[in-house]
């Protein structure tokens, strides 16, 4: 059996002009031009794999800049229709409301005391004007905040609370206008007057219906609601849209698209917004962990990269 230093010797008369010729052709201008192109041409794919890519990002950031701005500004509508109820309407109603309660409270104690007879009439200035059921735009900014936005945490819930307390305060607002008008027709259940319906009093020695005063309540806790929930709701979709001028600013040139600015501060400081304290249980629910600075050793250690 022939060994392997003999096969090498017959073999290598043979492989010396092979490999010449070999070497001459990856050597030779063709050979040459051809890696140059195909290498040319994978780089060209990549680069315009990469351009492509950048150019859809771009696409779809620019979209959502456009989605939180609408979204902002049907906030800023709704919140802008509560305000203006509360403002015009719903703290007359409820102040008017608790002033009455008061005097029937003093007109008691004047009677227990003897300082007036138990016949003195109760001197009351009831507020019997119709509300109109407001109608802001809470369906489309629903269907964007649940449907284009890439937005996560609050928001979300902030909606649905919002949607909620605007039909709760519809519902109040016509209930109590159905109340004013059996008042007005004087259609009152038998022994009962105007006062023991308007101020929730009992009657007939055993009655009572607290249905008015529940409606007014209702109407000035529900109108809370909304001015919280939507304003609660426009600071989370401007820190969405400061999260994505982050995002286009790491990727791409140039400044990116603005995010609308809404300013609360006025009627915060004349006391038309509730305070936070008021909704302390919802809030506590999305309380958030305080981020952690990690130190540039810790950055640096391989073992933290995939932690």
């Amino acid at each position: 059996m022939p060994d392997i230093a003999s096969i090498y010797d017959t073999l290598s008369p043979l492989m010396s002009p092979l490999w010449g010729s070999s070497k001459k052709f990856a050597n030779s201008a063709f050979t040459t031009s051809l890696v140059g192109a195909l290498a040319g041409a994978f780089a060209g794919a990549i680069a315009a794999q990469r351009i492509a890519e950048k150019g859809k990002f771009r696409e779809e950031l620019v979209k959502e800049f456009h989605h939180t701005n609408a979204a902002l500004a049907l906030g800023m509508a709704i919140s802008s229709i509560a305000l203006a109820l509360k403002k015009q309407y719903v703290k007359d109603l409820k102040d008017s409301y608790d002033e009455d309660q008061r005097r029937v409270q003093t007109h008691k104690e004047k009677i227990l005391s003897g300082e007036i007879e138990a016949e003195t009439p109760l001197e009351l200035n009831p507020n019997l004007l119709f509300l109109q059921e407001i109608s802001p735009p809470v369906v489309p900014l629903q269907e964007i905040v649940l449907s284009r936005l890439l937005i996560v945490g609050r928001a979300i819930p902030a909606v649905t609370a919002l949607a909620n307390a605007v039909t709760h305060l519809n519902g109040a607002i016509s209930r109590r206008n159905e109340l004013i008008r059996a008042f007005k027709d004087k259609k009152f259940p038998e022994g009962a007057t105007f006062e023991h319906m308007y101020l929730g009093l009992r009657y007939d020695g055993r009655h009572t219906n607290q249905e008015y005063e529940g409606t007014v309540k209702a109407i000035s806790l529900y109108t809370d609601d909304v001015i919280f929930f939507c304003i609660k709701l426009c600071d989370d979709l401007r820190d969405h849209g400061e999260a994505l001028s982050k995002r286009y600013r790491s990727r791409l040139r140039g400044d990116p698209p603005r995010i609308s600015t809404l300013n609360f501060e006025n009627p915060r400081q004349e006391g038309w917004i509730p305070k936070d304290e008021d909704y302390e249980k919802w809030l506590s629910g999305f309380a958030t962990a305080p981020r952690q600075e990690h130190k540039r050793w810790h950055r640096l250690n391989p073992r933290n990269w995939f932690t």
